[in-house]
């Protein structure tokens, strides 16, 4: 029993690393082809130090880089790549054998052969215009590749695949051109434009005509005012006391008086 948990144990442990490395190569897979235009079908080139590490771990590169890589593939290798393989010697005379059942991609020297670091390196050029997938176990190359943006590098560790993750230089890049695009598509310019125009023409027709203003509420105020002041003059009348007959009564005897002293 203690040894069927130790090997259900390692059986987990190696099912859940596979898939953590499936996702990370998802994830940088989608990153080239967002940023560089990659698509199915992935183009591999590979060379000998590779072809050796997948004859020693027992790795079918058709079927299980396919497999990693999400999709199916068309692996290539050069003319310069093979020579090389080829003149080492027996050492790689396997690894040169699977190397030659691949396509061979032409790469221009095959007057002046040079070594497969130097010919891959061509190959990508300053873009990677033919979207290669660098396979190698060359850590000089890997290294040198790291430097040009937009080249996926793929090697063997441990009989295991594993797709390295974007360089500095790719991030960098992919940055830049995302800062630089225009995100809005053709369709969305024309429907913000059309929108924009029922807008205009929404807030013309509903647009009021100026009229002119009522009165100062300040002013009214102060007409109020001005009303209670005549009211208020109005009450220094005289009395009832000092008018109509009473007034009469104190006439009469005036006049009276005035008419004695005149006698």
């Amino acid at each position: 029993s203690g040894i069927n948990a130790e090997y259900e144990a390692v059986v987990s442990t190696q099912s859940t690393g596979k898939v953590k490395r499936l996702k990370h190569s998802k994830r940088v897979l989608s990153f080239y082809e967002k940023n560089f235009q990659f698509r199915k079908p992935y183009n591999v080139l590979v060379d000998g130090t590779f072809c050796q590490a997948a004859l020693k771990g027992k790795v079918d590169i058709l079927v299980q880089v396919g497999k990693y890589l999400g999709g199916e593939i068309h692996v290539a290798t050069t003319h310069c790549a093979l020579r090389e393989c080829f003149q080492l010697g027996p050492v790689l005379s396997g690894a040169h054998k699977i190397l030659k059942k691949f396509k061979r991609h032409k790469c221009g020297h095959e007057n002046a052969a040079l070594d497969a670091a130097a010919c891959f390196t061509a190959m990508v050029g300053a873009g990677n215009p033919e979207h290669y997938i660098i396979a190698t176990q060359d850590s000089e190359l890997r290294k040198q590749l790291r430097d040009i943006p937009g080249i996926p590098i793929m090697y063997l560790s441990a009989c295991t695949l594993f797709l390295e993750s974007p360089s500095y230089k790719s991030r960098d890049q992919a940055e830049e051109s995302f800062l630089k695009q225009d995100l809005l598509t053709d369709y969305e310019k024309e429907t913000i434009k059309k929108m924009k125009g029922n807008q205009e023409e929404k807030t013309a027709f509903n647009r009021k005509r100026k009229r002119p203003k009522g009165p100062n509420p300040l002013s009214c105020k102060k007409k109020k005012s001005e009303d209670g002041a005549k009211k208020k003059k109005k009450k220094k009348k005289p009395t009832e006391s000092c008018s109509g007959e009473n007034n009469e009564a104190l006439v009469k005897p005036v006049d009276s008086v005035q008419i004695d002293a005149v006698k």
